[in-house]
């Protein structure tokens, strides 16, 4: 996976760890016969562990275990299982990962002698190109209607941010989670150059006093620099621009970024999109709060393949920390 999918992949992850989040999100993308028959109120995040290697390489994936309202109003399990994609050239193979989920999924059913649970598949789409996968698994098959009917089917909902914007009128019920717009409308425009559409999200901060907000302000600041070719300079004028006092927030993210580099500076600054003051302010963390000898013994031994709770307590060094160094070796 390339580094700008990895980051897509943490924030939408980050959106979904919090119910509220993932209610608002759902209940804006989901049917409405499908909507008024989902119990919000039960939403956790679901493992994920059943994806295979062959998979993993292509597929970033979040389960949302929930309750369902059957024929009789009985309260059924139901699992919203996500994919979130960035390419079409290829991806016939979301079919077989959703179907992996669900054979699971059942086969543990049938195990415990439970009702079959009822798997609800969504596709979110944030790239370039018009989506041009089928919507329903049957029609990848170029045989007429009368074979058809015959043939294993089941469709995912499919989420296209091209079409999407976040001033739309229609957005109306999501302007009050900022967080959960901003992140929609920064991850639209992760592989689009779209510059106008990162101020009008500033403003929208502004507008909703969000910039006092420090630490999702600079988790999306962090974001927006590492998929896209912003510097530290332009970033100020595009903050101050929207009537928010960039230089204090970019100052206030550098220190940050200093004062925490003992624990996360290894984990955010090791890739290759950070751009230049954060870059800077990570090193000079890892500089002062790391000892190179502790790491160059967890390299050594995540080399090969020592698990990192064995390293963590051999070496003293946070587990993030050890997890983050593994990323850099893989």
């Amino acid at each position: 996976m390339n580094e700008i999918y990895k980051i897509n992949d943490k924030i939408m992850k980050q959106i979904m760890q919090k119910p509220e989040n993932a209610a608002a999100f759902l209940k804006k993308i989901l049917p409405k016969k499908i909507k008024k028959r989902i119990d919000f109120s039960t939403m956790e995040i679901g493992p994920t562990d059943y994806v295979s290697k062959e998979f993993k390489e292509y597929f970033s994936d979040i389960v949302i275990k929930t309750k369902i309202e059957s024929k009789t109003g009985e309260k059924l399990p139901a699992d919203i299982c996500f994919i979130l994609e960035h390419k079409t050239e290829g991806k016939i193979k979301i079919f077989i990962q959703f179907l992996k989920y669900m054979v699971q999924e059942w086969q543990k059913d049938i195990d415990e002698n439970s009702p079959l649970r009822i798997v609800i598949p969504i596709v979110f789409y944030h790239g370039k190109s018009p989506w041009k996968i089928p919507l329903s698994f049957v029609d990848q098959f170029d045989v007429d209607d009368e074979v058809k009917e015959f043939l294993l089917n089941y469709r995912y909902i499919l989420f296209d941010t091209g079409p999407w914007d976040f001033r739309d009128e229609t957005n109306e019920e999501l302007k009050d989670n900022v967080f959960l717009l901003t992140a929609m409308a920064l991850m639209k425009c992760a592989y689009r150059d779209d510059m106008e559409a990162i101020e009008e999200i500033f403003k929208f901060w502004h507008e909703k006093g969000f910039a006092g907000d420090i630490e999702n302000v600079m988790f999306f600041l962090t974001y927006i620099s590492e998929t896209k070719n912003i510097g530290r300079d332009q970033l100020k004028k595009m903050l101050k621009k929207s009537k928010i006092e960039g230089g204090k927030i970019m100052e206030t993210l550098a220190q940050r970024l200093r004062n925490e580099g003992k624990d996360i500076g290894l984990k955010e600054g090791m890739r290759e999109g950070m751009r230049e003051g954060m870059r800077e302010g990570i090193r000079e963390g890892i500089r002062e709060g790391m000892k190179e000898g502790k790491l160059d013994t967890a390299r050594e031994l995540i080399k090969k393949g020592i698990e990192i709770d064995i390293i963590a307590g051999a070496t003293g060094l946070p587990r993030e920390t050890i997890e983050a160094l593994a990323v850099t070796i893989q």
